[in-house]
């Protein structure tokens, strides 16, 4: 991705390569049995049709859940909600902050801004879009195949679901009871 003109550090973002290793560790310790089978409470992901991915749009502010980067951009901070999209708010009155608009891009973890361009992941594609009317984005590019996704839940260890990508995207990944699944975490 493009280097971005000012970009905040989350204290997650500061750790950089230590944290990039620890991923790479942690990508290799998930394994896929192809003989034992596990039962028990453990993670299932949650999908949305491949086709979905595409509904970018604009909606209005909405609920902060689970944040990831930041972005600065003159007196507008950009902030990821994992998955889901991207919040936009004006900050040039720091005691009085306004939550202006929300992007909704589908399966989103990662995002950076060059001009009035936003580069975003989306599942396994990257997104060029147009954020020049904040009100109206709209989508320039869309280069699929960018991005390997993860097929794991981050940052669990136990039992979960082998991801299916034939069902599509994974935006989620939810708390459930599992019958004879085949992946689990390894420490």
């Amino acid at each position: 991705m493009l280097p971005p003109t000012r970009r905040l550090k989350t204290p997650v973002q500061s750790f950089g390569i230590p944290l990039l290793l620890i991923c790479c560790a942690g990508w290799s310790s998930c394994i896929k049995e192809p003989v034992d089978a596990f039962s028990g409470l453990g993670k299932r992901p949650v999908y949305v049709p491949v086709a979905e991915l595409a509904n970018i749009a604009n909606l209005p502010p909405q609920p902060i859940l689970q944040t990831g980067a930041i972005f600065l951009k003159d007196t507008l901070f950009f902030m990821l909600e994992q998955k889901k999209g991207i919040h936009v708010f004006n900050v040039k009155d720091s005691s009085h902050v306004s939550s202006l608009t929300f992007f909704k891009i589908p399966a989103v973890t990662d995002f950076t801004i060059e001009g009035n361009r936003l580069y975003a992941d989306s599942w396994k594609d990257l997104v060029t879009i147009n954020i020049s009317d904040l009100y109206h984005i709209e989508v320039l590019d869309r280069q699929t195949g960018v991005f390997e996704p993860l097929l794991y839940p981050p940052l669990y260890d136990g039992i979960f679901e082998c991801v299916d990508q034939s069902k599509g995207a994974v935006v989620d990944w939810e708390d459930a009871t599992l019958e004879n699944v085949h992946c689990r975490t390894v420490n």
